[in-house]
């Protein structure tokens, strides 16, 4: 494994947060799952639509993506910029009202 697959998979942070994805075919609630500068890895009680562009919202995050693969209680989305460190680590936080 180089090491710059070495790194983003030990920056990448396992959680268990609230989000919303915006589809075409509306807004999900999710929890997202796994968060890292390239993707995340999400459920919901809904199927998602497979292979669409699609938005996350975490807290201050938004961030474009797509759709790479479903199944029948979530979704892996890639996003289209690669975050930063500081805001994986937003996008992992509690919310506060949500404590």
């Amino acid at each position: 494994m180089g090491s710059a697959a070495r790194k983003i998979e030990q920056s990448g942070k396992r959680v268990l947060v609230r989000g919303t994805l915006f589809t075409p075919d509306g807004a999900f609630n999710v929890l997202v799952r796994d968060v890292s500068p390239t993707g995340a890895l999400i459920s919901s009680k809904d199927r998602v639509p497979p292979r669409c562009d699609v938005i996350l919202k975490r807290g201050p995050i938004f961030v474009a993506g797509h759709v790479a693969s479903t199944n029948e209680t979530g979704a892996e989305v890639k996003f289209y910029r690669v975050l930063s460190d500081n805001d994986v680590f937003a996008a992992a936080l509690p919310l506060p009202n949500q404590i």
